[in-house]
């Protein structure tokens, strides 16, 4: 499976497509329940209104995640992240935004971490020529994921972190930057003033309350509980290890892109951890890097039998967590 995803086709990409939809399809037989969103965000009651109707909540999610993988996939072909690329990590990608029943239905998080993904292939542009604008717009749609995902706020020192990688960073990036992500608030704002709409998720964008006392134990009791989010972990862990220690092999501008990717990981990782309890809901936005270090760890020009057969072991131990009455997270 994973030597027919290494290659560059339209058959390959039927493969990836059929996948996809066998693999998130039969939850509308089971129809799980919604996930727990502890600060809503903008949509929160239009992605609820739709979560009624399981069946279009399933089929709607289902066609996100495909569009977000495909547009990953075409990051990593772009800017040469993963070799060969083939459609691993479009493949991967699927897998990790499939780990919790909740995730099968339509969620904030899913088109919050859309304009997040749109706002890093804006920021990997800058490689070809730095261009504030190019800034300017990829803060932009970061600033419309805050107002969807409200603890995206943190998401400030990712984007000083990414600029610092391509230049020496000058006050005019600063400005692009805040005003960038504090735009698409004014401008919600003016509107909701203006048509008098209600939007009670505008009155106060804030993060969700941070429960430290209960940090340590929770994080235990997530790699006890959560068994194959734990073992996705690990082969992540392997795959970026790989892509560190080929680093240097590659030229400056698949270099920096890969940096890029390593600090989205750390911000990633950094959310998950500081809200744990939101872990089903968070690890969506992981997913960008992970499909990237997952591909990473499982292509080669040459695949071995034991990275297939690893493979079989990530996809049957998903699908036994998702669809198996026998196990419960």
């Amino acid at each position: 499976m994973i030597k027919r995803l290494s290659d560059h086709s339209v058959f390959t990409l039927m493969v990836l497509v059929l996948f996809a939809l066998c693999l998130r399809l039969p939850a509308l037989w089971i129809i799980p329940k919604s996930g727990i969103i502890f600060k809503p965000g903008l949509l929160f009651s239009w992605v609820d209104w739709i979560n009624q109707w399981p069946i279009f909540s399933v089929m709607i999610s289902t066609l996100m995640v495909m569009g977000q993988a495909l547009f990953v996939n075409f990051i990593c072909r772009t800017h040469g992240l993963v070799q060969p690329v083939g459609y691993l990590p479009a493949y991967f990608f699927i897998l990790v935004q499939s780990l919790f029943p909740e995730n099968l239905l339509l969620t904030e998080y899913h088109l919050g971490n859309l304009l997040v993904f749109i706002g890093l292939a804006c920021f990997f542009q800058l490689k070809d020529g730095y261009n504030t604008v190019t800034l300017f717009y990829g803060s932009l749609c970061f600033g419309a994921a805050i107002l969807i995902v409200p603890d995206h706020l943190m998401i400030l020192l990712f984007l000083i972190a990414c600029v610092l990688v391509y230049k020496n960073i000058v006050i005019s990036d600063i400005l692009a930057i805040v005003f960038g992500l504090v735009m698409p608030y004014y401008l919600m704002k003016s509107l909701a003033f203006i048509f008098r709409w209600d939007l009670k998720a505008m009155h106060s964008v804030e993060t969700t309350p941070i429960d430290m006392t209960s940090f340590g134990s929770g994080i235990s009791l997530i790699f006890i509980k959560y068994t194959v989010f734990a073992l996705f972990s690990l082969f992540v862990i392997f795959g970026m290890l790989r892509q560190i220690g080929g680093y240097f092999q590659n030229n400056v501008n698949v270099r920096r892109s890969k940096l890029v990717v390593i600090l989205f990981f750390v911000y990633s990782i950094f959310l998950m951890l500081i809200h744990w309890k939101e872990i089903r809901n968070f690890h969506l936005l992981a997913a960008f890097p992970a499909a990237i270090f997952l591909a990473s760890f499982f292509s080669g020009d040459r695949i071995p039998w034991w990275k297939e057969l690893l493979n079989y072991i990530l996809l049957g131990s998903l699908v036994y967590s998702l669809y198996s009455p026998a196990y419960t997270l």
